[in-house]
Parts: structure tokens; C-alpha cells; sequence
């Protein structure tokens, strides 16, 4: 019972969020008068999607029980909500939603380890929980994210789960991390909006509550981010380093899920085969291997 609170709750935060950011022409709703606040009025939103006032009130206080999945769709059209942001809802109103095991077990230490096996090197892989704790890594990764994995861990998997490296962690409090970031503001909020994305559903979840804890007490910076509850998983994209050592590389990154895990994902950068970024992968990933 807790967890279904503290989920309604939470999908009664985004839908006001979501109302508050709404401009009423894009909504196609026609100014009347003066407004006090921005965005659309509750009335407005409950009208657009054919439900009660005083039945979409108790949704945005969290009391309003688990909206269907019709309800859902329509708040969506309402509050023209984006496919991811839809998505995201649809998973605040289902109580019953990937709720595995969070715990990570030994086979999956093994598997994350196995599956790192299957990347050709130079590429630089990691393997992360649905928080972005770090469960397994290469040589590459360890060469790539200056001052982010303990240099003799990552093949055995025998990092206590207290000292795990997080990625979140990383861009937000490891100086490195802006360094190596050209683009770090760009990197946090896609960061970030992953994170929601991924397990934001559950502000139930232990893991999550911590690192969120721990890092609004630490960065202001992802407090900001946190509390617009932007939802945006990455699945593929580019992202642009500034190493220490070989410079400039621009690095292809794709995201993939890793079947019967709790969230799972294996993290792959690479470059073209023969372009200078791979050239310059190579030669970073065998000098820190030798």
C-alpha cells in the first residue's frame, strides 16, 4: 500500500507539472482574461479529457486511486504529452509494473561480465543497474572515463555494492566529468531524464530514493534537473569527449536491454571501423592495457 501512495503521488506531481508548463494555445484553448498562474487550469485539463473536475483534483493529490488505461490516453491528448512523456505515465497510474527482484545476484555479476565478452574491442563497455550503478566493465571504459572505475575491479566484479560506481554520480560530482564532457550541460539532462525515465515509476524504490537523496544534498545542479520530472530514455546518440590523452574523439553509444534483469543495460561506445576516432579508441584502450 505504501508503494501504490507514494507511485499516485507521484503521477499527481507530474500531472501538475505537466499542466503548469502548458501554454493554453497549445493546447488550442482560447486566453480568457488575465491568469494568475502559468499554465492550463485543472477545469481545462479535465474538460479536454472528458473526466470530472473533482475527479482529476484527487489525481493531482494523489488520491484518486490508479487511473485506467483509457483515462491515461486521454490525459495524455490533454496535456499533449510526448511518447515518452505518455509512456512514463502510463507506468505512474499501473501499480503492477515491472516490479522485479531490485537485488543483484551473483548470476547476474556473471552475466553482466559474460555479456561484456561479446563487445570487439576497442569499444568501451559497461554494464548498469536500472540506477546507473556500474555491475561490470572493460579495459576501454576504464581508459575513456578518466577518474570513474577502479582500474583492477571491473573483469572480476568484486566491487562491494556500497562503492559501485554510478554514472549519475559521476557527471554530477566528479570534477573529471565536466572536463571530459564538452557538452556536460547537454549530458545531465539527458542523464537525468533517463533515470526518470527508467525507474522514476517507482519512487518507492530503495536504490533510487538514495541516490536521489545523496545527490540533491550534494548538487544543486541535479536537484534542478530532478524536479522538472523531464522523462527521455536514451537508446543510441553521439556524445563528444575531451580525453586527457588522445584529445577530441567523437564516440556512437548504444543502450541495450539485458534479457531476465532488473533493468539491465549494456552501455557500448564505438566508433566507425578505420576512422581516426577509432584509431584514437584504439591506442587509449592498449595504453591502458599494457
Amino acid at each position: 500500500m505504501a508503494a501504490l501512495n507514494a507511485q499516485l503521488r507521484e503521477l499527481g506531481t507530474f500531472l501538475r507539472g505537466r499542466r503548469g508548463r502548458l501554454e493554453p494555445v497549445e493546447a488550442g484553448i482560447n486566453r480568457s482574461g488575465p491568469r494568475r498562474t502559468p499554465g492550463l487550469r485543472r477545469e481545462e485539463v479535465a474538460d479536454a479529457a472528458g473526466v470530472s473536475l473533482g475527479y482529476y483534483v484527487r489525481l493531482e493529490q494523489g488520491r484518486g486511486g490508479p487511473p485506467s488505461a483509457g483515462v491515461v490516453d486521454a490525459l495524455a491528448r490533454a496535456l499533449c504529452l510526448d511518447n515518452d512523456e505518455q509512456a512514463h505515465l502510463h507506468a505512474l497510474a499501473d501499480p503492477s509494473r515491472n516490479r522485479r527482484p531490485t537485488a543483484v545476484a551473483a548470476e547476474h555479476l556473471q552475466q553482466a561480465r559474460d555479456v561484456l565478452d561479446l563487445v570487439a574491442p576497442p569499444s568501451a563497455a559497461y554494464v548498469i543497474d536500472r540506477v546507473g550503478d556500474v555491475l561490470a566493465w572493460n579495459a576501454a571504459a576504464t581508459a575513456l572515463f578518466v577518474g570513474h572505475f577502479p582500474e583492477d575491479a571491473g573483469t572480476t566484479g568484486h566491487v562491494p555494492d556500497d562503492v559501485r560506481p554510478n554514472n549519475v554520480r559521476y557527471l554530477f560530482v566528479n570534477p573529471a566529468a565536466r572536463r571530459l564532457f564538452p557538452h556536460w550541460e547537454e549530458i545531465v539532462d539527458d542523464s537525468v531524464a533517463h533515470l526518470r525515465a527508467t525507474v522514476g515509476y517507482r519512487p518507492d524504490d530503495p536504490a533510487l530514493r538514495a541516490l536521489v537523496a545523496d545527490l540533491s544534498a550534494e548538487s544543486a545542479d541535479f536537484t534542478q534537473r530532478w524536479e522538472r520530472r523531464n522523462v527521455r530514455p536514451c537508446h543510441s546518440g553521439r556524445k563528444v569527449f575531451e580525453h586527457p590523452r588522445v584529445g577530441r574523439l567523437d564516440l556512437d553509444y548504444r543502450v541495450l536491454d539485458i534479457p531476465a534483469t532488473c533493468h539491465h543495460r549494456l552501455v557500448v561506445y564505438s566508433a566507425a571501423k578505420g576512422s581516426a576516432d577509432f584509431c584514437a579508441l584504439g591506442r587509449l584502450s592498449e595504453s591502458w592495457s599494457a
